[in-house]
């Protein structure tokens, strides 16, 4: 067997930039009309439309939060702008104009056309649902953080290194699967032409989420026709899908709309891999497939119906909780360091913390719960050691079940262990850590950047009577007071909750203090008095509606900055508000947005 894989992985998806399919070409035999690239700048390439041939302009420059995985999406302080102010994010002190009752004018105009590398999740998915169970699983793709989430199309890229691995992990993956189980690649085994093209056909469709084009089928063809056995043959024909662009990539470029001048509506084929890797974070199935191929996804009632039906899916509550992990930051707990003299944590208990906030936010989606529930909520999801951790005996039990707290502990999310977990220091509580979620990711205040010159180091715990007293030095500090009179206030009303996550009213042997300050808010600034007190003012606060569907967009659309985005986020939030603002409702309102189905191309 020759080894003639495409130098796609090695060239087209190692270019550095967002979104490539290139011109026709086939490089000795290589993938159908993918192979080929355009020169642009800054040692990338200019994407090209395979439909056109012409140069597909994208969004240039590097998005907001990219260096790291925090901070707030791009001017998303839930006002739509703003005027210069006190406000910590530039607003008047944080004022927010209603919730609009209709889009407003020009909010019919999408964003622009992308392309989007799978996520290293997506894409082992994906492989899963083309090879079956037990084929070796790499790590092949990075997935840069960025606004805490591993989903931005314009971070994702594909580097000489990675093409390597690549090309090298998808020969190994389709031996194994012709070894072991080639029955998942093909229904049928005779080295002729006919066969082959059937096996082009059908595994081609499932790879590429899409129908292979003629010359697809034909370059294939060629690569089956030129091997001495069908097994060589399918072998080369398996591996070079498995690296193609047409699998690596989701496709949202679209066909020209007749309807709307200069716009592109999305492919039914485009909307199934759009909704089945949102929603459920795997490839579309047959099912789905074929529903595509029968135009069956063109209209709002025809993707509602699809969308439902992936939300029925148990797969749709893994998606769920990618998002909410990501949201607050908690999907590295795993790893956090904590200090084991204080309470040792176990892997097992990490991953219950974890599971807690899931099956939470799965059971308000399927129930009808709001956004404001996400606060509000009396209960919580537990089994029987963590009921046992936070002191609810007889509780939970062997799996998950409702708990009603009935005051024991604060309602709603932030109540959770795995947010006071992941956001406090190793051994005792964080104010710094869990004021800044509050202010960047459930109000999205954009906060100034920490000098790079300034030593963050508290002082020694053993200095001071308590935890509140060692972290009142920031206000002390000229230089820190700035940030932190509007970040510690926040956190110092979890102060009755320990690093993690465990009820305290004493702490360095004096009572606790979990009085603070909520300021450059709408109505603020608002007295706090422990986390309950937090909760209540976020669970009525649009600028917290406004903020998650500001992170649940970026999520979906995997991109931050483009025209338009301010509008289409006004459309999501007049149809959530009309719903009432359930989560359910909230997520059907991102797919019904402009952008969801129809793009330009700018």
């Amino acid at each position: 067997m020759q080894r003639h894989l495409p130098y796609v992985a090695m060239t087209l998806l190692a270019a550095a930039c967002t979104g490539s399919i290139h011109q026709d070409g086939t490089d000795g035999g290589n993938d159908g009309n993918a192979a080929g690239t355009t020169a642009g700048t800054n040692g990338g390439t200019v994407p090209i439309d395979p439909v056109t041939g012409e140069p597909i302009v994208t969004t240039s420059g590097s998005p907001a939060g990219s260096t790291g995985s925090t901070g707030a999406p791009s001017g998303s302080n839930g006002t739509g702008g703003g005027t210069a102010g006190s406000g910590v994010n530039g607003t008047n002190g944080g004022s927010d104009p209603s919730v609009p009752e209709t889009p407003l004018a020009d909010c019919e105009t999408p964003g622009p056309r992308m392309l989007r590398r799978l996520t290293a999740a997506q894409y082992a998915n994906t492989l899963k649902q083309l090879l079956g169970e037990g084929f070796p699983v790499e790590e092949v793709l990075p997935d840069p953080a960025v606004l805490g989430f591993h989903v931005d199309a314009d971070a994702a890229l594909v580097s000489d290194l990675t093409g390597e691995l690549l090309m090298n992990y998808a020969e190994r993956a389709a031996a194994w699967t012709i070894e072991n189980q080639s029955w998942k690649l093909a229904s049928c085994n005779s080295h002729d032409p006919g066969c082959h093209e059937q096996v082009i056909r059908q595994f081609g469709r499932r790879a590429f989420r899409d129908d292979p084009t003629p010359e697809q089928v034909q370059t294939y063809l060629q690569l089956f026709a030129a091997e001495a056995s069908f097994e060589a043959g399918l072998h080369v024909v398996v591996s070079t899908m498995l690296q193609s662009p047409y699998l690596l990539y989701r496709r949202e470029l679209g066909a020209p709309d007749p309807e709307n001048a200069g716009q592109y509506r999305l492919t039914p084929y485009e909307v199934a891999s759009e909704l089945s890797y949102l929603l459920t974070d795997n490839p579309p199935d047959d099912q789905l497939l074929d529903t595509a191929a029968q135009g069956r996804l063109s209209t709002p009632e025809e993707i509602d119906q699809a969308a439902l039906g992936l939300l029925s899916k148990d797969e749709a509550k893994l998606g769920l909780a990618k998002f909410v992990h990501g949201w607050l930051e908690v999907d590295n707990l795993s790893k956090k360091a904590k200090d084991p003299s204080v309470f040792d944590l176990s892997e097992s208990m990490r991953q219950a913390m974890l599971d807690e906030t899931r099956y939470f936010f799965v059971e308000l989606f399927q129930t009808g719960g709001t956004i404001a529930d996400l606060y509000n909520a009396d209960f919580t999801m537990l089994n029987g050691p963590l009921a046992e951790f936070y002191g609810l005996s007889g509780a939970g039990g062997d799996g998950f079940t409702r708990v009603a707290l009935e005051g024991r502990r604060a309602t709603g999310i932030l109540g959770h262990a795995s947010f006071l977990t992941e956001h406090a220091q190793p051994e005792n509580s964080s104010p710094v850590q869990r004021g800044l979620v509050v202010r960047e990711r459930l109000l999205c205040q954009d906060l100034p950047p920490v000098p790079e010159d300034l030593d963050t180091n508290l002082a020694a715990p053993g200095e001071f009577a308590n935890n509140r007293e060692r972290y009142a030095q920031h206000s002390a500090s000229a230089v820190c007071a700035q940030c932190h009179r509007s970040i510690d206030p926040v956190g110092f009303a979890f102060e009755e909750y320990d690093a993690f996550g465990r009820v305290r009213d004493q702490e360095g042997g004096s009572p606790v203090d979990a009085t603070g300050e909520l300021s450059d808010v709408v109505g603020g600034p608002i007295q706090l008095d422990g986390l309950q007190s937090l909760n209540d003012y976020l669970g009525a606060s649009d600028e917290a509606r406004s903020c998650l569907v500001r992170y649940w967009s970026y999520f979906a659309y995997g991109r931050d900055e483009w025209q338009q985005k301010e509008c289409n986020h006004d459309a999501i939030r007049a149809e959530a508000a009309a719903g009432g603002y359930t989560l359910q409702n909230t997520l059907m309102a991102i797919i019904h947005a402009p952008h969801f189905t129809r793009r330009v191309a700018d």
